[in-house]
């Protein structure tokens, strides 16, 4: 909900939501604590949405967020069941897929930095979780991981063996084949480098 009047009633004729009376309008928005159509509570995460009529400006109803979602409760006006919200969000996905992918790649152009930054921050707090997941994963999916790491090989074998021959150099100065690090890690002179490189 917006933090006043004011800021409610800009956003609304801003976004092209006709009345005769938003005085009167707000009045009814403040008050109304439940979606018009399907009667559910707002909520933060299923919030009060003010529809209109995209085409004449003309306002509609206070509905719920899942309710407005590409006014699906237009096309069942006499109400929906979860199965009926699923069918039609698929059918709108599909007709609109090039559409929400274009709008998804134009979000992460314009917020790479920011989501860059949030998904550090989530790893971060979320590592011992994602830890977790990530080996109950592999747990469950083990024979598809290992026919799909083979699969793969078979697809990239000389790409993947000239990567393997490729010269590297550690951290401790030593020139190995990149198939050979984790070997070479456990060398005397690698050990050495790391002992005497401890802060």
């Amino acid at each position: 909900m917006p933090s006043s009047k004011y800021d409610a009633i800009y956003n609304w004729k801003k976004y092209g939501l006709i009345y005769d009376n938003y005085d009167e309008l707000y009045e009814v928005y403040i008050k109304t604590m439940e979606c018009q159509h399907c009667k559910t509570e707002f909520t933060e995460k299923n919030w009060r949405c003010m529809d209109h009529d995209h085409t004449t400006g003309l306002f509609r109803k206070i509905v719920c967020h899942r309710c407005n979602n590409q006014d699906i409760y237009i096309r069942f006006p006499n109400g929906f069941t979860e199965q009926d919200r699923k069918e039609y969000q698929k059918e709108y996905y599909q007709a609109n897929k090039d559409k929400n992918k274009e709008h998804t790649q134009e979000y992460q152009r314009a917020n790479k930095e920011k989501i860059r930054q949030y998904q550090k921050e989530y790893r971060q707090a979320n590592k011992e979780k994602l830890n977790e997941q990530k080996k109950e994963y592999r747990q469950a999916n083990k024979e598809k991981l290992k026919e799909q790491k083979k699969e793969y090989y078979q697809a990239n074998k000389q790409k993947i063996l000239e990567q393997n021959k490729e010269k590297i150099e550690c951290e401790c100065g030593s020139i190995v084949c990149r198939s050979d690090i984790a070997q070479h890690n456990r060398t005397k002179r690698h050990s050495n480098y790391k002992l005497n490189n401890l802060v």
